[in-house]
């Protein structure tokens, strides 16, 4: 009976990690149509569908109870809109990161400001000239922190972040050349699930995630790469639309969620590198 209870509490502790009730998000420039930063450069952006698209979004934070913080676009940084990137928050403190991509690093301070002040979170900065972390990185599982080491992030960035949320363990996780970020192949889907991506590519990073996570995972595995990448959030899920996801992802996600669900297409975003996960910072205040 103790043990149960154990069991019980310890899961309420971790889903109140993933039960939020801000969203922080930032409005589109101009800039981001032709200037975004991004490792395929073929493919041109739709910016009046790339703005809806992050419009509807946003709508579908609002009808899962979140109160959406959406800060003013800034022309100098066309990546703004990412604003995962620029900051880590989990429970009531804050990792203002010191990003990985020089041309970013103006980013923080209207984020720092909203954290701090609106939501009076404690705040972190990196402070170490030679760390960095793109929040992109970053895959909180609500028991542990797994780190991708990218070009983005390094080594003495996963430092920081171990010494800033010193309640869980921190692990890096090699990130392929070829991937981004960590949660471009991999996102919580549930309490104890994780969606994975099928490439080469993130298999090998999905090795990596087995071998050094300290607690077992319900995995998920996924064709498309960018099918993994989801929100979970008061036990619901946002995903992409069945075109962009594919037949056979989409019969597999769904059959793995749990409870409700939204579609938001974001294949504007993805020309860019762009993920679901990206466009917003979720916070529990």
């Amino acid at each position: 009976m103790l043990w149960r209870s154990f069991v019980t509490a310890s899961k309420q502790i971790r889903m109140s990690y993933f039960n939020y009730n801000y969203a922080l998000m930032r409005k589109m420039p101009k800039s981001f149509e032709k200037e975004a930063i991004r490792m395929d450069e073929t493919q041109e952006v739709d910016f009046v569908k790339a703005r809806q698209q992050l419009d509807n979004y946003k709508d579908a934070l609002t009808k899962l109870g979140l109160e959406v913080i959406d800060l003013d676009a800034d022309e100098e940084y066309p990546d703004c809109i990412f604003v995962e990137d620029p900051a880590i928050v989990i429970g009531k403190k804050a990792l203002v990161t010191r990003l990985g991509h020089v041309n970013r690093r103006g980013e923080t301070g209207p984020i720092k400001e909203v954290l701090q002040n609106k939501l009076q979170l404690d705040i972190t900065e990196m402070k170490d000239e030679y760390a960095t972390v793109d929040g992109g990185d970053v895959l909180f599982t609500g028991k542990e922190i797994l780190v991708g080491l990218s070009a983005r992030t390094n080594e003495k960035g996963v430092k920081t972040i171990a010494e800033t949320f010193p309640e869980f363990p921190v692990s890096g996780i090699p990130v392929h050349p070829t991937v981004l970020h960590l949660k471009s192949i991999a996102t919580m889907l549930g309490d104890g699930v994780m969606a994975v991506g099928g490439s080469s590519a993130a298999k090998e990073m999905f090795q990596a995630v087995k071998n050094k996570s300290k607690f077992n995972y319900k995995y998920v595995e996924l064709e498309r790469d960018p099918s993994a990448n989801v929100l979970y959030i008061n036990g619901k899920v946002v995903h992409k639309t069945q075109p962009e996801l594919g037949d056979n992802d989409y019969k597999k996600l769904l059959s793995n969620i749990s409870g409700d669900r939204i579609e938001v297409c974001m294949d504007e975003m993805y020309k860019v590198d762009g993920c679901l996960s990206c466009c917003s910072i979720l916070i529990n205040s």
